[in-house]
């Protein structure tokens, strides 16, 4: 076996072979050492040192490096112990409502209590019935996540009317809203969830922000799994983005707004790895 293991051709590994000077090579074993010699004279890390302003005159396209977050006024940011205690606080939250989850999946619970009742007694006809009503209750209870008119006036009441958010005031007027209970939550996919974020967020667009939608947010954030879907991620910076951008149009660092805004941006930044828009 050892005489497969033979080389070549045989020239010596001793580095003093390689401080000799080697010219042309006449050989197959000086040529070999000639390329070990190189080899161990170059340095591990070679860096190319090139004049790039001659490239300037010839770029095209600039992409500005900037990721669309406002700078926070003088007195407005929140300070970096801060920002650590409310993602250790929101991270334990998640903690607890992974396990609740897992231990509370309402679906799996009441198919297999109504499979209970049906097998362990034949006289089941009120448990079924009671069964089958918390069923369609759970489906009754909220709108189908494809209808963002019907979540719309769930989450804010009936009597909802959006308005551009001005000098201080809710950006909603609703009777009844919804609050985002773990009822609800709960009863929701991962798909749903972000369906559900991408709606709260074209609201947030188009009609301001109010004490009501950051509780949603705040809610929907600590349901979002990780790692992140793509998806996911481009909805939690634009959230960050509009945070930030209306942060920057308030009137004081007194504002009723101003800790949710700053909450829900820390949160993007600090929690879900988004380190570009992190305040220091």
């Amino acid at each position: 076996m050892m005489d497969l293991l033979q080389p070549v051709i045989d020239f010596s590994d001793d580095e003093g072979d390689l401080n000799e000077s080697i010219g042309v090579p006449t050989s197959g074993s000086e040529y070999l050492r000639k390329v070990r010699k190189e080899a161990y004279d170059s340095p591990d890390i070679v860096v190319s040192e090139m004049d790039t302003s001659t490239f300037h005159v010839r770029q095209t396209l600039k992409i500005p490096n900037c990721n669309g977050c406002q700078p926070a006024p003088a007195g407005y940011a929140p300070s970096l112990s801060w920002q650590k205690t409310k993602v250790s606080d929101f991270s334990d939250l998640r903690q607890r409502l992974m396990s609740l989850r897992s231990k509370n999946d309402f679906r799996k619970h009441l198919h297999q209590r109504s499979k209970l009742f049906s097998d362990s007694c034949p006289a089941t006809t009120y448990w079924t019935c009671v069964v089958r009503c918390l069923k369609s209750s759970l489906r009754d209870f909220q709108p189908e996540i494809e209808n963002e008119t019907a979540w719309l006036h769930f989450c804010f009441g009936s009597s909802l009317r959006l308005k551009p958010l001005c000098d201080g005031r809710t950006a909603t007027e609703s009777s009844q809203p919804s609050l985002p209970l773990l009822s609800v939550l709960l009863c929701l996919d991962q798909p749903a969830i972000e369906q559900l974020l991408c709606y709260h967020i074209n609201w947030f667009q188009e009609g301001g922000f109010s004490d009501v939608q950051g509780q949603w947010l705040f809610a929907l954030f600590a349901c979002l799994e990780k790692p992140l879907t793509p998806e996911a991620c481009h909805l939690l910076r634009t959230a960050a983005r509009l945070c930030t951008n209306l942060r920057a149009t308030l009137d004081s660092p007194e504002h009723p707004h101003l800790s949710g805004l700053n909450l829900l941006q820390c949160l993007v930044a600090r929690y879900f790895d988004q380190s570009d828009l992190c305040e220091k």
